[in-house]
Parts: C-alpha cells; structure tokens; sequence
C-alpha cells in the first residue's frame, strides 16, 4: 500500500532509517537485548562477587579493581542509568524520525465521513428512484438515467467535504475556501462549485487564465501547484516567476493556496481544477504536497466520475 510520504530534513530520514534497522528482527531480539543488558550484568556480576577480584585485578590492573572492589553501590546505580539513559536517548531518535506532518486515526475518520456523505445522498437519491418505479409495468431508461444522474448535486457535496477534512487536519485555526473551476479547452472556464456559499470566490474564473495565477500553473505542469505565502509570491520582481495573480486580493492580505487539476481519462484533459485558500501565509506548505495530493485524489477521482456522467447524459439529451 502506498503512504504518503512527507518531504522531511535529511537528519530525520536518517534517524527514521536507523529506528527502521533497530526495530528488524535481529536486531530488536538479539543485538539490542545484548547491547543493552550484557554491560550492566558484567559490571554487577564482577562488582558483587568476591572471587572475581583477583582476576579483575590481573586483568584491568590494581586500580580498576580497587574500584569495583569499593565502589559496588555506584556501579549498580550506574548500571541502571546506563540503560535509562540508551533508552531515553533511542526513545528520542524514534520521536525525532516521525513524520512533521501525517495522517492520524482521527483524519481518516474524517475522510471517511466526509466520502460517505456524498455516497448516502447518492444511494439516497437511487434508492427513492428504485422505490418510484419498482411497481410501474414499464419504464424509460433514458428518464430514469437523468434523474439519478445529478452531479449538480454530488460535486458540491464532494468540494463541501473536501474543505471539512482540510479544515479538520488544519493546526493553524484558518478559514479554509474550496472552490472547483471549470476548465475548457486548458483555460478557466466558470466556478462550477464553491464552499462556503458565504465566501464566494471574489476573481472570475475567466481572469485566473493569466501566466502567472496559480490555476494556470497548475493547468499547464498538470501536476498539483502549492503557494505558502500568497504575499511573499506577490513581491517577485518578475512576473513570469510568481505562481499567483493579485486579482482581488487585499494587500495585507494573507493566505496560502493549492491548486489541484483534475485530468479526465475519457480525454486525457484538464477538466476541472480544485482551487483550495486559506487567510493564514505557510498554512499550506509544499513539503506536504503528497500528503494534500493523496486527500484530494480521494475527491478528484468522485468528481471526475461525475464528470464522466455528465458527458453520458449530454449524449442521452
């Protein structure tokens, strides 16, 4: 199963590989036990027995035995903090080599819920269909089809559910805009779906086709486009190097974005792009991005079933 995967420093890739050797097999049932314990009972076993004290005293010499020989209480106190201290000290590798950001029971949960709103208003919807027509002799296949068929519906069921897991795995306590836009012919077309209705988007769809918007970036790479600091990407110098236009944005405004094409197998297009805001600068950040991608593609790949539905029912017209 594939894991989305945090882009982190290299200092925890490398403790998170020293924590995935220390917990194979081998070396958690042997090397470490022996590594751990073995020191601490040489010591306890050489400082409380009285006929290793000449041997000792032959082999590590006078003063090494003398204070084994004397200090038996130190040893066994030493014994034991030797072992607190490995195991605190691996305890915090093992804290260290986790991911900065990733996804925990509670956001799963909440992806699951969000899905499984939009599924029961489908199965809902079919089902009351079902129950109209199971007593009718006959029935028209191309009525019943236009009726169950209503992503008008189910997209902005998907893009409200796709703002309350963001919302719910945000940190930062920031406002959250999801917004999907129409994309026809690799140009912003209309805002098919926004959430929530009270903050609609303030830009047409029409006027992101600029070079330097993020929408267009993303529409052009075909790849997810991340801007932490809406601001910041505002003060290139050049216009050509900025992943965001000003439209109507304040300027003391701040925010991050994300913006998410979605590409139709039917026609190997862009289609649609999921356009996510918030009011709060590096609330998003682009080491996150394949965490943010696998969120999304959970939603992008419902809308583009919708989508698929769509051109079936312009046909059936």
């Amino acid at each position: 199963m594939i894991k989305p995967v945090i882009d982190d420093s290299w200092g925890k890739k490398a403790c998170r590989k020293l924590v995935e050797i220390a917990e194979s097999w081998f070396v958690k049932h042997i090397f470490r036990p022996i590594f751990f314990l073995l020191p601490p009972m040489l010591l306890t076993f050489a400082a409380t027995r009285k006929g290793l004290q000449q041997e000792i005293i032959d082999l590590a010499g006078r003063s090494v035995g003398a204070f084994l020989n004397n200090s038996a209480l130190v040893i066994i106190i030493g014994t034991y903090l030797y072992v607190v201290i490995l195991k605190a000290i691996f305890a915090g590798i093992k804290d260290y080599s986790k991911p900065e950001k990733e996804l925990e029971v509670d956001d799963l949960i909440a992806l699951i819920k969000a899905i499984d709103i939009v599924v029961g208003d489908k199965t809902k919807r079919m089902g009351n269909e079902a129950k109209s027509i199971i007593n009718k002799p006959d029935i028209c296949p191309k009525s019943t089809f236009k009726q169950i068929t209503r992503a008008d519906q189910q997209i902005p069921l998907l893009i409200a559910g796709l703002r309350s897991v963001f919302e719910y795995m945000d940190e930062h306590q920031a406002i959250f805009r999801v917004g999907l836009i129409r994309v026809i012919k690799n140009k912003p077309n209309e805002w098919f779906s926004f959430d929530p209705a009270s903050l609609p988007p303030r830009t047409p769809a029409s006027n992101l086709s600029a070079p330097s918007s993020t929408v267009s970036h993303a529409i052009k790479s075909r790849s997810i486009i991340i801007v932490e600091n809406i601001q910041k990407e505002l003060k290139k110098r050049a216009k050509k190097d900025r992943r965001f236009m000003k439209g109507n944005i304040q300027d003391n405004e701040n925010g991050s974005q994300i913006s998410y094409p979605i590409i139709h197998s039917a026609t190997g297009e862009v289609e649609y792009v999921i356009t996510i805001a918030t009011n709060r600068e590096d609330c998003l950040k682009d080491k996150y991005k394949e965490l943010y991608s696998w969120v999304i593609n959970h939603f992008a790949v419902r809308i583009t079933m919708e989508h698929s539905l769509l051109l079936m029912k312009e046909k059936a017209a």
